[in-house]
């Protein structure tokens, strides 16, 4: 094979080789290439469309941190790393002496645990006047320390005069209280100040407008709506009277303005009838247990 024709078949392969890359590109390439860069195209196209919302979204986020940065650094809560059971017994004693006479008997009820914070609950119990209540209340609500009232049930109730004392009007509360805490270091001190004085009330909304007459306890029965239940057992129970002493009541007995009525010891409850100047009230008083007591059933 002469010269000629050898470099004519080599040129003829490398025609075909340039061929079928070249049509390779044109045909298949390029256009797969145009779609993807049209893809980009019209995205960018609607990012550039939609630049007003988000100019709007990122004002409304920057507005939002600078509010949020506000309140963290205006904060006036402390939350501490743990909550004692002693340490918040302390701190509701503190509130008593700032918001004057509050009988108060308090109950631990367990703990809640939610990743860097958590709660404890208590039960508090107790009578005040409306005044002093009142002013337990706002601080509870308003001091450095977290804690938020999540249930309370109140009552009002008419006190007869006594040789010792005159008559008064108390309020008797029951309410559910968390104690926060955290294991956000920066929680525990706040930066915050602010003034903390209740407002004066002018009213006592439990104050009756024409005095019911109840006789007074001149035989120091146990007042029911005072006092709280301690533990029952099959046919008596032990409650906590209003003077602070165990007393012990059994179906059919006497207590101030009525008698008991039902003792079930399963429910750990107790159920008294009450006359109060012709007007018949159901009264019940339950157990309140912590997170290690249960109910025996017999």
């Amino acid at each position: 094979m002469s010269y000629k024709v050898r470099n004519s078949i080599a040129l003829g392969v490398l025609f075909l080789l340039v061929l079928g890359v070249g049509t390779y590109i044109r045909a298949f390439n390029l256009p797969r290439k145009s779609k993807q860069i049209e893809k980009e195209v019209k995205k960018i196209d609607e990012e550039l469309q939609n630049t007003p919302n988000l100019v709007n979204e990122f004002n409304d986020l920057s507005t939002l941190l600078t509010d949020t940065q506000k309140r963290w650094e205006n904060r006036n809560k402390d939350i501490p790393p743990v909550d004692i059971t002693s340490q918040s017994y302390a701190y509701f004693s503190r509130l008593i002496d700032l918001s004057g006479d509050v009988k108060l008997d308090m109950v631990y009820s367990g703990v809640q645990s939610l990743g860097n914070y958590g709660y404890n609950v208590y039960n508090l119990k107790g009578e005040a006047p409306f005044e002093n209540f009142y002013r337990f209340v706002w601080y509870l609500e308003n001091d450095r320390k977290l804690y938020k009232i999540q249930t309370m049930t109140i009552h009002g109730l008419e006190v007869a005069p006594t040789e010792k004392e005159e008559g008064k009007v108390l309020v008797t509360f029951e309410m559910a209280v968390r104690a926060y805490f955290s294991s956000v270091t920066e929680l525990s001190s706040s930066l915050g100040e602010r003034s903390i004085t209740p407002n004066p009330l002018a009213v006592d909304p439990f104050a009756p407008v024409i005095s019911s007459g109840i006789a007074p306890n001149a035989r120091e029965l146990v007042e029911i709506e005072r006092s709280d239940l301690k533990a029952v057992i099959t046919g008596k129970a032990y409650v906590l009277d209003q003077t602070n002493v165990i007393r012990t009541l059994q179906e059919g007995d006497e207590v101030y303005l009525g008698y008991v009525t039902k003792i079930d010891p399963e429910g750990g409850r107790i159920e008294c009838t009450l006359n109060k100047g012709g007007i018949i009230e159901k009264v019940e008083l339950k157990i309140r247990y912590g997170p290690l007591q249960t109910v025996v059933k017999k």
